[in-house]
């Protein structure tokens, strides 16, 4: 504002001087709007939003994560696994896989079928058992497993960090071995299954279809049919009891992640499942244990199998056995 007086008083005094006062005028001009654009820079600095702390940006990457893995149409359902029970090329090795995979039936706003209200989906499961150990290679049984269920997502809190997660009802369960005649089995069940988790104390990136909490408990209970010819087949083979003596009328589940060791390996989980009131002389469970390989879509995979009802065409035969291979996710 000096400047200006100034270059008044010199033109009024002294007429020949405009072109001075002109260069004067226009420095000031310049350094007026630096002045005012750096104002305006300061300005947004200080309305721009504060950059996030390390631990939020981990923890909104594992929120993105986990949505974008729950929104999937198509996800793992059941473990997904190779495994084999002895040393390859053994003539009693014996390879178990499963491929287990479900599909969501209806998109999220479906007209009145709003996934809220009916979160349908279609499920598949196949666990083959293949002798690659004989000659031919022959594969021993198939058991093919399809359902539709509800799933609805509670996520309420009961004490602390123990959540109720969610219900699934399902109106149709069918399992069967596809084979005919003596060999064939078969069965059917409508189940409720409730599943509680403990929330983690840090949200955990979900990595081959792990588990997003720390430990998870599950209640099936089954109301079963279309067993007679098992039935049958018992009393044939003058042997006690009922297909549901060695099966149960439900399952439970527990499971629990990342609880051995850290690091690198720190990503890994233990399921364990057992049938609910079988025959008390008919007891059977399954252990299993995935270590994640580092940077990788595969887990190591363990499994422990003992008791009844490992195949449907091995329900009544007792047994135990170990696998060994990799489990993998999609």
């Amino acid at each position: 504002m000096k400047k200006m007086a100034a270059a008044l008083l010199i033109v009024t005094l002294f007429p020949g001087s405009a072109d001075a006062v002109g260069l004067l005028v226009q420095e000031d001009s310049q350094k007026a709007l630096h002045q005012a654009d750096a104002a305006s820079q300061s300005q947004e600095a200080d309305h721009s939003e504060s950059p996030a702390l390390p631990g939020q940006e981990q923890k909104l990457r594992l929120d993105e994560q986990m949505m974008k893995k729950a929104d999937r149409p198509v996800a793992a359902y059941n473990t997904n696994y190779f495994a084999i029970d002895n040393l390859p090329g053994s003539a009693k090795a014996q390879i178990k896989f499963q491929i287990s995979m479900k599909f969501r039936l209806l998109t999220p706003n479906l007209y009145v079928f709003k996934y809220n209200f009916f979160p349908a989906y279609f499920a598949y499961t196949q666990m083959s058992l293949w002798n690659e150990g004989q000659s031919s290679m022959p594969f021993e049984e198939s058991n093919y497993n399809p359902e539709f269920f509800l799933d609805y997502p509670v996520n309420g809190t009961i004490i602390g960090r123990i959540k109720l997660r969610n219900i699934v009802v399902s109106p149709l369960e069918h399992e069967s071995n596809g084979l005919a005649g003596v060999q064939s089995r078969s069965w059917n069940r409508q189940y409720v299954l409730i599943r509680f988790g403990l929330e983690p104390r840090e949200k955990m990136a979900v990595t081959n279809s792990f588990l997003s909490d720390k430990a998870l408990l599950y209640v099936k209970l089954w109301h079963a049919s279309g067993y007679q010819d098992e039935n049958a087949y018992l009393q044939a083979a003058n042997k006690n009891g009922t297909f549901l003596d060695y099966m149960g009328i439900g399952e439970v589940g527990i499971s629990i992640r990342n609880f051995l060791w850290g690091g690198s390996l720190r990503d890994h989980q233990l399921d364990f499942k057992t049938p609910i009131f079988p025959d008390k002389h008919k007891d059977s469970y399954k252990l299993e244990l995935r270590q994640q390989i580092p940077n990788m879509n595969f887990a190591l995979y363990l499994q422990y199998w003992y008791g009844y009802g490992e195949t449907l065409m091995r329900f009544d035969q007792f047994g135990h056995r170990g696998f060994a291979g990799l489990s993998f996710s999609y």
